[in-house]
């Protein structure tokens, strides 16, 4: 585990991931590194739980890693985002990470897939009930994403 970031037990959710030292605006975090999967490969039924699969690509996954990065939850108000380099993602900071808070990133910037979406728990006074697809957040909130540059081309 990246000595930078603790793993911590979150009641409502599992698990989550907390920085150990402070982030600046911008600063890398960590790459997500599970194995690359088709989507056929993925499993039929996921629960939530158990659902440790990064869209990457309209059809391309990555696996669980068994390692931190699985455990960055999603939040509507994130201080991170991931950043694509060919099949390398990488987390950065959007703004200072204090240490101790908690890392979180938005799922929606990742997905384009009109079959999966959940209920969101993230808490955030902007939170959005559910996390689904990027196309259907609000054209503000996928404007600013987009200026971050945390938004891969096949949602664009």
């Amino acid at each position: 585990m990246e000595k930078s970031l603790i793993l911590f037990n979150k009641q409502e959710i599992g698990k989550g991931v907390r920085a150990n030292r402070k982030y600046a605006a911008g600063e890398h975090i960590l790459v997500f590194s599970g194995p690359l999967l088709d989507r056929d490969e993925l499993p039929e039924i996921i629960t939530p739980e158990d659902d440790r699969y990064m869209q990457i690509g309209i059809r391309t996954f990555i696996g669980s890693s068994r390692r931190v990065d699985d455990f960055v939850n999603h939040s509507c108000d994130p201080n991170s985002g991931a950043k694509f380099h060919d099949n390398r993602v990488e987390l950065v900071a959007l703004r200072d990470i204090e240490a101790g808070e908690e890392v979180t990133w938005d799922y929606s910037t990742t997905m384009f897939e009109d079959d999966w979406e959940i209920e969101c728990l993230c808490g955030a006074y902007n939170c959005r009930g559910r996390i689904r697809e990027f196309r259907y957040l609000p054209d503000d909130i996928k404007r600013k994403y987009i200026s971050f540059g945390i938004v891969p081309e096949y949602n664009m």
